[in-house]
C-alpha cells in the first residue's frame, strides 16, 4: 500500500504526514488489499512472500518451488462482494436534472451510478471505509453557465482509498462535525528525463479546505532533507471541503475499524495451511524404496538403484530385503481436519450461510443472518447518508439546489437479508387471500418480502395495473356477451322469417283474429294426441 514512496510520514511539517490512527491501521490495510487481489497486487504471486517465510536451511528454488505451488482461494473477495450485493439494488429519488443526464458517466472513466456505487461498497467493506470526493469539470472558456452546461460540464465522482487520505482535521461544534481540511495522496505520472518513452510515478499531495485546493510535492533540498513544494493551487465554489466518508461501522470521518478483518486473517491462515499440506503431500506422498544388503561394488560402494518394468534388484540370500516405505497419513488427515476447521470458521464469516453451505436446518440460516443483519443494516443508513451529501454537492456544483427536495437520495430495501419465504408459506398466502382473509396489498408485500418478487417492485403500481387489467377484462366480458346477445336474436329473427314456410305448417292469413289462431294450435295439439295414440 505505500506504492513505493519513501516520503516520511511521521513530520508534521511536511505535507506527507500521516494521522498516527491511519499509521496504526496501514498493516490491516495492506494485508486487506493483498487478500482482495489474491496476493497479486504487485505481479503474479508477488504478495506470497509475505506470509509464506523461507524455511532455516531451505534452498531458494526449493522456496520458490514451494511459492509457485502455493495457491490462494478468493473466499475472502467472494464474500466482500456478496456483502456488495446486498448494497446494489437501489433507486435514486429525485435526482438532480445533470446527474440523471450523465447516469452513464458519473466518474468521466465510464462507469454507470450503478458500478460506481458498487465498486465503493466494496472498497469501504474491505478497508472498513471509503472516501467520495464530488469535483467540477474546469472551466472551458465560455462565456456564463448556461452555455457551459450545455457543452458538457458538470460534475463527476471521485472514489478514495482510505490510505490515501493521509490526514485530516475536523471540528465539532454543538456534536455537528465539520471537516477543515483534508490531504489526499494520489500518483501521477511524470516524463521520465532519461528517455522519451519512460515515466516516472509521482506522489502528489491535495490539500483540501473550505473554498480551495492546494497542490503540493516533495523534494530534497540542502543537506539532503525533504521539503514542501507548492505547484498549483485552485478556488473552488464550495464552502465546504467537497469529500464525503463512507463507514462501514460509524459516520465519524475516517473513523472505524475493517469489518472484514477477521475473515482476512482466517484466509490467510488457511492459505498457509493448504500451502503446508501441498508441501507435505509433495514430499511425502510418493513411497520411498528401501534396501537391505545391497552387494558392495569393487569401489566399496552398492550400484546404484534402478527401478522400473525391465529391472531387477540383486539381494544377498541371507538378510536381504527390498521394500517401500511410506508415512502412516495420520499427520496428513491431521492437517486436513484443521484447514476443513478453518473453513468452517470462515463461512461463518462471511455468507455462505445464506446459500446453504454447512447450513442443516433453515432455523439455522435464520439465526446465522442475524450475526450480519445488524452490520448491513448499519451500512444501508451509512450508504444513504452519504449519497444524501453527495447529491446536494452535486447539486451545488451544478446551480440546481431548487432540484432537491425532503426525499432526494438514496432508497435501499431494508430487508435484502430476509429468511425466504418457503412454497407452503406461499400456498398458505394464496390461500388467505382466496377466502377474503387477507388483502391483496398484504399478501403482495408479504411475497416482496419473501424474495419472490422483485424489491424494486412498487406495490401500489403493481396494484393499480391488476387493476386496470381486471377492468379490461370486465369491458371484454360485456362485449363478448353483448355480441353474443345480437347474434342470437339475430338468429331468431332469421329464424321466425323462415319458420311459417317450412311444410307442415300453416302461416296465419293476415288480419287473422287471435282467438282462430289459438283454436287452431288447440285443433294441431288435440290431432298429434291421437296420433300418439
Amino acid at each position: 500500500m505505500s506504492y513505493g514512496i519513501s516520503h516520511p510520514v511521521n513530520d508534521p511539517s511536511l505535507v506527507s504526514y500521516h494521522r498516527p490512527e491511519l499509521v496504526k491501521l496501514l498493516p490491516q490495510l495492506e494485508q486487506a488489499y493483498d487478500c482482495w487481489t489474491l496476493l497479486n497486487a504487485d505481479g503474479l504471486g508477488a504478495a506470497k512472500g509475505k506470509y509464506l517465510h523461507r524455511e532455516p536451511a531451505e534452498p531458494s528454488s526449493a522456496y520458490a518451488s514451494r511459492l509457485d505451488r502455493s495457491t490462494y482461494t478468493p473466499i475472502y473477495r467472494d464474500s466482500i462482494r456478496s456483502y456488495a450485493g446486498l448494497l446494489g439494488r437501489f433507486q435514486i429519488v429525485d435526482a438532480p436534472p445533470s446527474m440523471e443526464k450523465n447516469d452513464d458517466n458519473v466518474d468521466l472513466q465510464g462507469s454507470s451510478m450503478q458500478s460506481f456505487l458498487t465498486r465503493t461498497d466494496e472498497m469501504a467493506l474491505r478497508d472498513g471505509g471509503a472516501f467520495v470526493m464530488v469535483d467540477m469539470m474546469p472551466e472551458n472558456g465560455n462565456d456564463n453557465f448556461f452555455d457551459q452546461m450545455n457543452d458538457g460540464r458538470h460534475p463527476y465522482f471521485l472514489s478514495i482509498k482510505r490510505c490515501d487520505v493521509i490526514n485530516w482535521a475536523v471540528s465539532y461544534e454543538r456534536g455537528r462535525e465539520t471537516v477543515e481540511q483534508v490531504t489526499v495522496r494520489q500518483l501521477r505520472s511524470m516524463p521520465n528525463p532519461d528517455g522519451r518513452f519512460g515515466s516516472n510515478v509521482e506522489p502528489i499531495y491535495y490539500v483540501l479546505t473550505p473554498g480551495k485546493v492546494e497542490t503540493y510535492r516533495l523534494f530534497r533540498g540542502e543537506n539532503n532533507n525533504w521539503s514542501n513544494q507548492k505547484i498549483d493551487e485552485m478556488a473552488t465554489s464550495l464552502p465546504i471541503v467537497p469529500l464525503v466518508w463512507y463507514g462501514a461501522s460509524t459516520t465519524r470521518f475516517a473513523q472505524g475499524d475493517l469489518p472484514m478483518d477477521g475473515l482476512a486473517d482466517l484466509s490467510i491462515q488457511h492459505f498457509q495451511m493448504r500451502s503446508d499440506l501441498s508441501e507435505l503431500l509433495h514430499k511425502c506422498a510418493m513411497p520411498v524404496p528401501v534396501r537391505k544388503g545391497a552387494p558392495l561394488g569393487p569401489d566399496g560402494k552398492p550400484a546404484p538403484l534402478v527401478l522400473g518394468p525391465n529391472t531387477a534388484v540383486d539381494l544377498p540370500g541371507e538378510g536381504g530385503d527390498f521394500t517401500f516405505a511410506e508415512p502412516s497419513g495420520k499427520s496428513l488427515e491431521r492437517h486436513q481436519e484443521e484447514i476443513t476447521h478453518v473453513e468452517a470458521l470462515m463461512d461463518r464469516s462471511s455468507l455462505n450461510f445464506l446459500y446453504g453451505a454447512n447450513v442443516k436446518t433453515a432455523t439455522e440460516a435464520s439465526l446465522r443472518a442475524s450475526q450480519v443483519a445488524s452490520s448491513v443494516s448499519a451500512l444501508i443508513r451509512n450508504k444513504t447518508s452519504m449519497f444524501t451529501v453527495l447529491m446536494r454537492l452535486w447539486a451545488w456544483y451544478a446551480g440546481e439546489e431548487s432540484s432537491i427536495t425532503a426525499e432526494s437520495g438514496l432508497a435501499i430495501n431494508d430487508s435484502l437479508i430476509s429468511k425466504p419465504i418457503e412454497a407452503s408459506e406461499m400456498a398458505q398466502l394464496v390461500n388467505l387471500y382466496t377466502n377474503n382473509l387477507m388483502s391483496r396489498r398484504t399478501v403482495l408485500e408479504e411475497l416482496q418480502r419473501g424474495g419472490v418478487l422483485d424489491s424494486d417492485l412498487v406495490v401500489e403500481e403493481e396494484i393499480n395495473r391488476i387493476e386496470e387489467d381486471q377492468a379490461e377484462k370486465e369491458q371484454h366480458e360485456v362485449e363478448l356477451a353483448e355480441e353474443k346477445l345480437d347474434q342470437d336474436l339475430d338468429r331468431a329473427e332469421k329464424f321466425q322469417a323462415i319458420a311459417p314456410n317450412e311444410p307442415g305448417q300453416e302461416a296465419p292469413s293476415t288480419g287473422q283474429s287471435s282467438e282462430k289462431k289459438g283454436k287452431s294450435e288447440q285443433d294441431k295439439t288435440a290431432q298429434a294426441a291421437k296420433v300418439a295414440q
